[in-house]
């Protein structure tokens, strides 16, 4: 008897999970330094202007958390990788795929609130931050066509259109490049402007202290916000050429970030002490030097909100099938154009609603984050690879992980709520 040109058993016929890997290699295009650039260009953004305000909550101790905050962010960003790869010869999806193979459904559940909770959170934060950044810069100029919360709702609207049209992140490796460059920017003139105010004869004294318990927590919350990235590592590492190379690629991502958090955290705090604001910018002497690094870190924020909503966007789409493979080219387009403008109409909406930055900031840092960046991967690593197979020093470390990321989650986030709760109250009445 003849054999069917339809049966996979023959050796002939490629087996779905080595189809599913040839898929997976074809789309494999990017670079470890496209992959460098994206990670950096996502997390050392807007998280880097509150940095001195952390310290002034901290104290100098914030430095020692921003330094512990960036190992533990390499150890579970590896960790979760790994994770990826714990059947052999198939890599999960995502994250919430990664955390359904460790606790089931609601494993999957957890994982899927807590990274759209900081994805859908920090690209609201970003929206609101080009709105409010660019009403601010007319405004000195004496230009006042738009009142601020419109100016949020154009932001939206310049937000979508790169969102829509980049598809995945392997496309958005020139955007990293030049939103990395405007940080850096940003940041040697915040650091400069700081280090010439100190010398100015009318410049207060600013107090600091090394430690100030009170505000510990919501300091490492802030802090632990820095260095949120986690939410796209899976999408990041799933374009890379060589996924070998991830580890290393990471390591030199979040140091390279550490030194820029070092950079403008310790001349703001050294400069402004126990006045320091959020963003830095608020207490920086105005001038040219201010008004740009205001509309480079715009710029930034304008380049980095679709990269970090682009993994949101990839998520929902795949969860719901909208591929070329299965609905044709301009179908396709169609409803991912449909699910990504409906995503930005929503948080231009909260965008509008809550514009107190710095404490929306540390909110989302303590609620969410905390759990992402420190808890989720070390669980779900643990529950995967069995914590029998732990070494004793590595089990401490993993506990420690664990234990500081529910400290910035729970302490850090009745602060929060406390502070934007006040923030309401003092504001009274919210117009439009």
């Amino acid at each position: 008897m003849g054999v069917k040109s339809d049966d996979r058993s023959d050796g002939f016929s490629l087996s779905s999970a080595e189809a599913d890997r040839q898929e997976e290699q074809a789309h494999r295009t990017g670079s470890s330094f496209g992959a460098y650039f994206n990670i950096i260009c996502v997390i050392a953004g807007t998280g880097t202007l509150q940095l001195p305000l952390a310290m002034h909550q901290g104290g100098w101790i914030g430095l020692l958390l921003i330094v512990m905050s960036g190992v533990m962010a390499i150890y579970t960003g590896n960790l979760l990788i790994r994770c990826l790869y714990i059947n052999p010869g198939q890599r999960l999806a995502g994250y919430a795929a990664v955390g359904e193979q460790a606790f089931g459904r609601v494993g999957r559940y957890v994982v899927m609130f807590f990274n759209y909770a900081i994805m859908l959170g920090v690209g609201c934060i970003y929206i609101m931050l080009t709105g409010t950044q660019t009403y601010s810069l007319l405004k000195d100029a004496g230009i006042e066509v738009l009142s601020e919360r419109a100016w949020i709702a154009v932001a939206g609207a310049i937000v979508l259109v790169p969102l829509v049209l980049l598809k995945s992140l392997k496309e958005a490796a020139l955007l990293s490049v030049f939103g990395t460059l405007t940080t850096m920017v940003v940041v040697v003139v915040a650091a400069a402007l700081s280090i010439i105010d100190i010398h100015k004869p009318d410049h207060a004294p600013a107090h600091h202290v090394f430690v100030n318990p009170s505000q510990l927590a919501i300091a490492l919350a802030s802090i632990s916000f820095s260095f949120g990235g986690n939410v796209i590592y899976p999408h990041v590492e799933a374009t890379m050429r060589h996924p070998g190379s991830w580890s290393r690629v990471l390591t030199y991502a979040v140091f390279t970030i550490m030194g820029i958090y070092m950079v403008i955290a310790i001349p703001g705090y050294l400069a402004y002490g126990d006045q320091a604001q959020s963003p830095i910018f608020l207490n920086l002497p105005k001038g040219a030097a201010t008004t740009s690094a205001t509309i480079l870190i715009t710029i930034h924020v304008i380049l980095a909100a679709p990269i970090l909503l682009t993994s949101f966007a990839l998520d929902v789409e795949r969860s719901w099938g909208i591929e070329v493979k299965r609905l044709g080219r301009a179908k396709e387009f169609i409803y991912r154009a449909a699910v990504r403008a409906t995503t930005v109409t929503a948080l231009t909406v909260i965008a509008m609603v809550v514009p107190f930055f710095g404490d929306f900031m540390s909110l989302l840092g303590a609620f969410a984050n905390c759990m992402v960046v420190f808890v989720l991967p070390v669980v779900c690593y643990l529950r995967l690879f069995g914590w029998r197979s732990v070494r004793v020093v590595e089990l401490a470390w993993c506990t420690l992980v664990i234990a500081v990321g529910l400290f910035g989650c729970v302490l850090g986030a009745i602060d929060a709520i406390k502070a934007l709760h006040k923030d309401f109250t003092e504001a009274g009445n919210i117009t439009f």
